[in-house]
């Protein structure tokens, strides 16, 4: 789907010149006497007005960030890794296959796991000390792929045994090889007894692995994993393992996981700012009231100027995104969702600025007129960067100390002809 958005506010303005240039021209020309076949017509009556936020009528009178809680199951990558008070952590079901060997301690011979870094490659926070380490523990309750972070909690994780240990630095390139370390061998030998045991009755005593940061973490690294739906054979997690056969030579076989799940856990964010951030799923409402324009009106131009807090604002390797995307619940419309996006202005040598700038709020704004005229729109991260991406963006709220830094509605109406 391509978007098409205003990439300079400057046509914006442009826009509204014209806007009123017309109505100008349209009511000066509504003077002369109309024709035959307009005589039984009333006069034009339009007229044009331009408003925008000011400090005695700021037209957003709110902001507020909070954090969806949202199942990141099955989205075709995990996240692990710690930056700053964002964590990531992720559970794998690892699937035991039927046909699995006995396995002793006599004849194991070793575990690996292995783990690949995403294509394109990402990576969230201290990108020049770049030290992910994390241990992998054994889940020991039950847990679905509609789970959200909240309703994980410390007792599905048994974290008394250390399953797996990993610390390094794993190269910011999309040519990471794959990751191998070692597993434990008991628990090995527990899964395939187990199946040897009870066949597919065993999956209510496998749950699965939990891959947790450790505190010496200062970046979250994204791996690839299964999509649900998707004919792609990626595998987040893969055991593989070694064992002597009888008679024979050593032998392989290997665990893949079944399905993933990605949890992030972050601080709340600060109201009186407007923040969001992607996979950990932290959005924004703006509120409004536009009581003072006048019911019946009709909007021709309605634009919303955010201004980023680079200070507060923070991005990983894939860089700022340059798109936002809000939107209005049109509740005289039958609740309808209404979409709109909005982009990073750049000044007159192409570098960007600061600002975003929503063009095109008309739809959202009639909506609130016809209602009370209060409503709210949600600023969120665009929806193709929404699971896959953890960038924070921070923008100034109403209440900010720098007025001019507070967001900025720019409105052109008319009154519509009355007959």
């Amino acid at each position: 789907m391509t978007v098409r958005i205003f990439q300079n506010r400057n046509l914006f303005n442009w826009l509204v010149g014209i806007v009123l240039t017309i109505g100008a021209l349209a009511s000066f020309g509504c003077n002369d006497k109309l024709s035959v076949v307009g005589n039984n017509l009333i006069s034009d009556t339009l007229q044009l007005t331009s408003v925008s936020s000011t400090d005695s009528v700021p037209f957003v009178i709110g902001t507020s960030s909070y954090i969806n809680r949202i199942s990141l199951s099955g989205i075709g990558y995990v996240f692990i890794g710690k930056s700053g008070t964002t964590e990531a952590f992720s559970l794998s079901r690892l699937s035991v296959p039927d046909s699995a060997p006995e396995l002793t301690i006599d004849n194991f011979v070793s575990a690996k796991m292995l783990i690949t870094p995403s294509t394109p490659y990402y990576a969230y926070g201290d990108t020049i000390g770049n030290q992910l380490s994390f241990t992998v523990y054994k889940v020991v309750k039950v847990w679905t792929t509609i789970a959200t972070p909240d309703t994980i909690t410390p007792d599905f994780i048994d974290k008394t045994k250390t399953l797996a240990t990993y610390s390094g630095i794993i190269p910011l390139k999309d040519s990471s090889s794959v990751i191998s370390f070692d597993f434990d061998r008991d628990q090995v030998i527990e899964w395939f007894n187990l199946r040897k045991q009870y066949g597919n009755a065993n999956d209510t005593l496998n749950y699965g692995i939990a891959f947790i940061p450790n505190s010496n973490s200062n970046i979250i690294r994204r791996f690839a994993s299964g999509a649900v739906g998707s004919s792609d054979s990626t595998r987040f997690a893969t055991i593989l393992i070694t064992y002597h056969r009888p008679n024979a030579t050593d032998s392989t076989i290997k665990l893949f996981s079944a399905y993933d799940g990605t949890y992030l856990t972050t601080t709340a964010p600060e109201d009186k700012y407007i923040t969001i951030q992607g996979a950990s799923a932290i959005n924004s409402n703006i509120s409004f009231d536009v009581s003072s324009i006048p019911k019946g009106v009709a909007i021709h131009l309605a634009g919303l100027t955010l201004t980023m807090d680079p200070s507060k604002s923070f991005a990983g390797t894939a860089g700022t995104d340059p798109v936002v995307f809000a939107t209005f619940v049109d509740s005289t419309s039958n609740n309808l969702v209404r979409p709109y996006y909005g982009s990073r202005l750049k000044d007159g040598n192409g570098n960007y600025t600061n600002e975003y700038f929503f063009p095109t709020l008309n739809t959202a704004l009639e909506g609130m007129i016809r209602r009370n005229g209060k409503g709210t729109i949600t600023l969120q991260v665009q929806n193709s960067y929404y699971q896959n991406r953890m960038d924070k963006l921070v923008f100034f709220g109403s209440d900010a100390v720098d007025s001019t830094k507070r967001p900025k509605l720019s409105i052109v109406y008319s009154s519509r002809p009355k007959f």
